[in-house]
């Protein structure tokens, strides 16, 4: 049973599981699909309900039951979290594991009370809190100790967390309704206003990552299908990543004016570590192309960017979960 034990990164788009022992044992979306008008009947959940998007009758409604990090629908969420759980345990034999949560920091304990509701009714009993930027911290291998602060910024799908922290606590830290579903958005509405071709939200989601970038004579381009404004017919454009590029740098461009004004509130000797160390990135939207270059262009500092940054924070759980003194030092309590 010692192994027996998880970390849960719940985002708002995605939901990672770290296992103890066995590494990151799910990535799933956070979305699920039910029958309109009643919340218990499932019709799919993660993946499955993930391509229903933008394709379902009246029947059929999409449910994100964690929205900008704060439980929405604890029914669908409870529900959501119990059928991840199913994928990586043994239920039928009663193994359900120990867990530590990331939690956005600066969360209102009202809200950390609603996550703990979630996990009892999935099942889980023993749950332990930490607050996500310094698992994240932990997750891209920053030297973190309590008189080694970084800076972090994870650009998660439905939010953005921003802060200094150390194993003593986040020193100054935001977490920002803004995320991937933001660039899709933003694409939805420049496509249609530039190329009068109406896209669904999974396909901007494939320019995002196929053609996006933030290197302003990028060539990539890629074919994308959509219903014209005018004639109410398909048709197909030529989407290439300096069509897109305007957004995509606004995007960047709020991000990092608040990651100025977090930097303007820490003490010299943390601006000081973070001028040396650089600023580590974490998240799936931190993939975008071109990143380093433009940030360290804007911010006249070093980025530091890790394969696969989505599962940072759940990895980093994962590093807590193995040290039990850390984890002492760094849970926080839910009241």
């Amino acid at each position: 049973m010692k192994n027996n034990v998880i970390a849960i990164d719940a985002g708002s788009v995605n939901t990672v599981i770290y296992k103890l022992g066995s590494g990151v044992v799910l990535f799933e979306p956070s979305v699920v699909a039910v029958a309109a008008g009643d919340n218990r009947r499932i019709k799919a959940i993660g993946g499955e309900a993930k391509k229903l998007i933008g394709k379902t009758a009246d029947a059929t409604q999409i449910i994100f039951p964690i929205f900008e990090a704060n439980i929405e629908n604890e029914v669908v969420a409870t529900d959501m979290m119990e059928n991840f759980l199913n994928k990586i345990t043994l239920k039928r034999l009663g193994l359900r594991p120990k867990a530590i949560l990331a939690v956005p920091c600066g969360l209102e304990n009202d809200q950390i009370k609603k996550y703990e509701k979630v996990l009892n009714g999935a099942g889980l009993y023993s749950v332990d809190f930490v607050e996500a930027p310094i698992l994240t911290a932990l997750g891209v291998g920053a030297p973190i100790t309590a008189s080694t602060p970084c800076f972090v910024i994870d650009l998660g799908g439905g939010t953005t967390s921003i802060a200094a922290v150390s194993l003593d606590g986040v020193i100054a830290g935001v977490n920002v309704n803004m995320g991937g579903s933001n660039i899709d958005a933003m694409l939805i509405d420049y496509i249609a206003q530039y190329f009068n071709l109406k896209i669904g939200t999974l396909t901007a989601e494939r320019i995002k990552i196929q053609v996006g970038s933030l290197n302003e004579n990028d060539g990539t381009r890629m074919a994308v299908n959509g219903r014209d404004l005018t004639t109410g017919k398909p048709r197909e454009i030529s989407v290439g990543a300096q069509d897109i590029y305007l957004p995509i740098k606004m995007f960047f461009d709020k991000i990092f004016e608040i990651a100025s004004m977090v930097m303007a509130k820490l003490p010299a000797e943390v601006s000081a570590e973070i001028r040396r160390s650089g600023v580590y990135f974490a998240g799936g939207t931190s993939k975008m192309v071109g990143l380093s270059e433009y940030f360290r262009d804007k911010m006249a500092i070093r980025a530091n960017l890790v394969d696969d940054p989505e599962l940072s924070t759940a990895i980093g759980g994962g590093i807590a979960a193995s040290d039990p003194v850390l984890l002492k030092k760094i849970k926080i309590s839910a009241g």
